[in-house]
């Protein structure tokens, strides 16, 4: 009996550490002084093992903050993005190049770590300390990626017995001020890893935006979660010119992947700004199969209610884009999961258009108010109950594009 308990302990952990390793993202911390606003902006384009996630209140040991989860982890034990009351904000993508001896035996530590952080730092130098002081091995192989509302912006590269730091103010390491990380870390094992096809797509876009002055929630959405361009092909399949003629195409190397389940960005404030406006602008689900939803940490757990769990569990906005992917992503037997739909990709992005720039435009104004005028509760319950009147259904969407 020991015996077999011993094998199926085996076996348990062997599931775990392969799930693990199914995680992955693309990710970016742009620094106030690269964007339009002069605001900081923390992205991360999540892809995960699991398709439910949705946005939620906490109250944590120090400070109140919001963030992406699981819906399924009824615990809600992580947190993979989000940011608190006092304008920290932190997102992580898995590192596959740092090799921690803990993750052979012990689960991945990055969800409960953020959590943590969000409820107890203020400060990137909060984070960083919170980093040194954890007990070792860390059980951690990832790159944190943090905002603050003094104008910090960095990345850290942390791992069982270390962490390296990089600085998006820092001219040397970031001149046009903005770090990009995919799924392994600079200060890892070189070549070793994974995403480097999507690190060099994310680079490629990013320096277009920051080069026209265009770095913003709108754009990181728009051109970067939902881009198809690939930088070894050097062609784009949204592209009238590299459309492909039947509408078909192998899903590999792009920033949106089968696998992707949402896309955040956190919006920071000036230096001296109220942190009340700190915005977290989510699209859930599969990114080119959604549209944008704003929330605010101030407004505690009034957050949009298609953004957040239902009594099912799930999200309304995260149920439409699953069901929408599944017109994408229609061929199930053998390998016909790896091939998209790109025709239909696009038709379904220009139909969700006009539903993320009204969304997007309406909290625009909410946030500007309060950098401004301080925290504003009934334009943001006015803003949570528009979203929701508006809120498409996939039936919806199919019959704006006749599907």
């Amino acid at each position: 009996m020991k015996l077999r308990t011993f094998v199926i302990s085996l076996i348990a952990l062997s599931l775990a550490a392969a799930s693990y390793r199914t995680l992955a993202c693309t990710s970016a911390v742009i620094s106030g002084r690269a964007t339009p606003t002069g605001r900081p902006l923390l992205w991360k384009h999540r892809d995960t093992g699991t398709e439910w996630n949705h946005i939620e209140h906490f109250r944590g040991k120090r400070y109140s903050f919001t963030g992406l989860v699981n819906s399924l982890d009824k615990e809600r034990k992580e947190v993979w993005a989000g940011a608190n009351e006092v304008g920290l904000a932190i997102m992580n993508t898995a590192s596959y190049n740092m090799k921690p001896d803990s993750l052979k035996y012990l689960p991945e530590n990055e969800g409960i770590v953020m959590k943590a952080i969000l409820g107890e730092c203020a400060t990137v130098d909060d984070v960083e300390e919170y980093l040194r002081k954890m007990p070792q091995p860390r059980a951690l192989e990832a790159n944190f990626g943090v905002i603050d509302a003094q104008g910090g912006a960095v990345y850290f590269e942390v791992w069982d017995y270390g962490y390296t730091k990089f600085d998006a103010n820092d001219v040397s390491l970031a001149p046009n001020g903005y770090l990009i990380r995919s799924n392994y870390s600079f200060s890892g094992i070189q070549d070793d890893g994974m995403g480097y096809i999507r690190y060099q797509n994310a680079e490629y876009l990013l320096h277009r935006g920051y080069a026209a002055g265009e770095l913003s929630p709108e754009w990181i959405f728009a051109e970067a979660s939902r881009s198809f361009f690939n930088a070894i092909l050097d062609t784009d399949l949204l592209s009238p010119e590299d459309m492909p003629r039947r509408g078909w195409a192998i899903d590999q190397d792009y920033i949106p992947r089968k696998s992707s389940s949402a896309s955040i960005v956190i919006e920071g404030v000036r230096k001296g700004e109220n942190p009340d406006a700190t915005t977290l602008w989510c699209v859930l689900g599969y990114p080119p199969c959604g549209y944008a939803v704003a929330a605010w940490v101030k407004a505690g757990d009034e957050i949009a209610d298609c953004i957040t769990a239902t009594d099912e569990g799930l999200s309304q906005l995260n149920r439409m884009a699953v069901s929408l992917k599944r017109d994408v992503f229609p061929i199930t037997r053998g390998n016909g999961s790896r091939y998209m739909r790109i025709d239909m990709i696009r038709d379904i992005m220009g139909a969700l258009r006009p539903y993320e720039q009204k969304s997007m435009r309406a909290a625009r104004v909410i946030r500007d108010r309060i950098a401004k005028s301080g925290f504003d509760i009934e334009a943001v319950r006015e803003y949570n109950s528009s979203v929701l009147a508006h809120a498409p259904s996939a039936d919806t969407i199919r019959a704006a594009i006749g599907r």
